[in-house]
C-alpha cells in the first residue's frame, strides 16, 4: 500500500519556514541550545527536503533515506573533504558543518524521528478525512 502523498504545496513553504527556524536557532541561539536546536532543525529541513522529492514514499522510508543523508554528511566531517569544501566555497559550511561530533549523530536522530511522527501523523488525518 502506497502513501496517498503529500500536499505538494504545503512542503517548499514548511522546508523554507524550517531552514529559516534553523538559521535564527543557530545564529542567535548560545550553546549548547544553538548548536543542538540547529542540528535537529537541520534533520527536519533534510526529512522535508526528501519528502518534497519523493511525496508518495511512506514516512519511514523518507525517514531512513533523511537520517542516511544526515548521517553521511556528519561522518565525512571527520575526513579533510569538507574542510577543503568549505574553504572553497565558505557558505557550504551552513550545510556541512566543519566538525565531527557524536552528539550530533543523535540530534539528526531526535530531529528525523520528530519530523517522522508529525508526518504520520499527517498522513493518518488525511486518510480519515478523505474517506
Amino acid at each position: 500500500m502506497t502513501s496517498p502523498g503529500r500536499p505538494r504545496a504545503t512542503a517548499p513553504a514548511s522546508l523554507a519556514a524550517v531552514v529559516v527556524a534553523g538559521l535564527l536557532v543557530a545564529g542567535r541561539l548560545a550553546d549548547p541550545w544553538g548548536d543542538v536546536g540547529g542540528d535537529v532543525l537541520y534533520a527536519v529541513a533534510a526529512y522535508l527536503l526528501v519528502a518534497l522529492v519523493l511525496p508518495r514514499a511512506r514516512p519511514a522510508v523518507v525517514a531512513s533515506l533523511a537520517l542516511a543523508g544526515c548521517w553521511v554528511v556528519e561522518a565525512l566531517q571527520a575526513t579533510g573533504l569538507v574542510a577543503a569544501v568549505n574553504d572553497a566555497v565558505p557558505p557550504a559550511a551552513w550545510l556541512l558543518g566543519s566538525t565531527f561530533a557524536v552528539r550530533d549523530l543523535v540530534c539528526y536522530l531526535g530531529g528525523v524521528a520528530a519530523a517522522c511522527a508529525a508526518d504520520a501523523w499527517a498522513a493518518t488525518r488525511r486518510r480519515r478525512t478523505s474517506g
